[in-house]
């Protein structure tokens, strides 16, 4: 039998390391964990130190195609002020607090998603992200996404609050088949509100309004789920496959 030599072995053993490295990295590796924290539809937050050692739960969860998949019952716990549960993540500061940054200059976040379940049939609708508003603690912008086509034949629209219970939609063109990735934007920069979709702005507006602070969410906050008996029986199932978040 020829013998492998030392330094041949060694290589062999290093290559079949990285192998099984790169098929056992966690779901959705290109998100900061120390940098959110989760608030899921048992009424349950979990802190950024647990979500960096790798929490999962029925509603937070490495998907089959290596995902961060957010699952939200029908029915379950809500926070304080909505109707609708939640598996969704909340920014925090580097100190592991609450993040609370002013509207001056550049704030983006920027995530590849994919809404992979719908509940509510025709009706249903998820927000996806959030610039919120922490000052007044109302959404200064959602990003929401249904199965449906909407009255522009897209899949996507915006509540913009710039005063709470004075919100407006608009709807958007834009596509995007359930099941199937899109990358988008909300950002907070120079004063003014925007969204992007893959690349394209379909959204912008300068707040009348100055001095307030503002962070960030993501997830599966489910607008057809309602306040009920938390069950894990998934209604709606979004993922996440990267987060970036710049604050300059």
């Amino acid at each position: 039998m020829k013998r492998m030599s030392l330094r041949k072995g060694l290589a062999v053993l290093a290559i079949a390391a990285a192998c099984m490295s790169a098929t056992t990295v966690s779901a959705a590796a290109s998100i900061d964990y120390h940098i959110w924290s989760l608030q899921q539809p048992d009424g349950s937050t979990i802190s950024s130190s647990s979500l960096v050692s790798g929490y999962t739960s029925n509603y937070f969860y490495a998907a089959s195609d290596g995902g961060q998949a957010f699952m939200d019952p029908n029915t379950g716990s809500t926070t304080s002020g909505s109707s609708h549960p939640r598996s969704e993540m909340r920014e925090q500061n580097s100190g592991g607090g609450n993040a609370a940054w002013s509207w001056s200059g550049t704030n983006t976040m920027t995530n590849q998603a994919a809404v992979t379940l719908q509940g509510g049939g025709s009706s249903g609708s998820t927000t996806i992200g959030q610039i919120f508003n922490s000052t007044d603690s109302i959404p200064l912008v959602e990003l929401e996404y249904t199965a449906t086509p909407n009255s522009q034949g897209g899949n996507f629209k915006i509540l913009y609050e710039e005063a709470k219970g004075a919100g407006t939609y608009t709807e958007l063109s834009t596509k995007a088949a359930l099941g199937s990735k899109f990358t988008y934007q909300l950002a907070l920069s120079g004063g003014t509100a925007a969204v992007s979709i893959n690349g394209s702005q379909v959204f912008s507006k300068k707040p009348s309004f100055s001095g307030k602070s503002f962070y960030f969410k993501c997830g599966n906050y489910d607008q057809t789920a309602t306040a009920g008996s938390v069950s894990t029986t998934p209604y709606t199932i979004v993922e996440l496959y990267s987060v970036s978040v710049v604050h300059n």
